[in-house]
């Protein structure tokens, strides 16, 4: 890998292929359960891999259906996307936009709100509702 030179602009990645983003997500998701088991890890991380799992995830389906995504965090915007272009999510996850803030929140430390082991199962369980949803969907196709 190349060295980032802070006097170098940084180099935008192009989407590479559905399957690479959904094993991106399946990584971010195993690292939330392997959080959720460990107590050294903070729940502000494991939530933030959970949402990282999601967005990737819902940026797989985009990427499979040839449809222009913007560089967001934002899974409600992601989802208006999804259903701007005929595609519909099952009920389970359309809460997913709960996990929006935990992108840029929790990925440094400073002022959040306690985040308990509820939610950090609420976060885990969302994010693999969608991973399933996913792969459904793209094996469906």
């Amino acid at each position: 890998m190349g060295k980032l030179s802070m006097n170098q602009p940084a180099k935008r990645r192009t989407p590479t292929t559905p399957e690479d983003w959904i094993t991106h997500a399946l990584s971010d998701f195993k690292l939330a359960q392997l959080g959720k088991e460990n107590e050294d890890v903070l729940h502000e991380q494991t939530c933030f891999h959970t949402q990282q799992a999601v967005e990737k995830a819902l940026k797989a389906v985009l990427l499979f259906c040839k449809i222009d995504f913007p560089l967001t965090h934002d899974l409600e915007e992601l989802i208006d996307i999804l259903e701007k272009a005929g595609i519909s999510l099952p009920p389970e996850i359309m809460d997913i936009g709960i996990l929006t803030p935990y992108a840029v929140e929790t990925s440094y430390p400073g002022h959040w709100e306690e985040i308990t082991m509820h939610d950090v199962e609420e976060a885990i369980s969302l994010a693999e509702n969608v991973l399933k949803w996913t792969e459904e969907y793209i094996k469906k196709r």
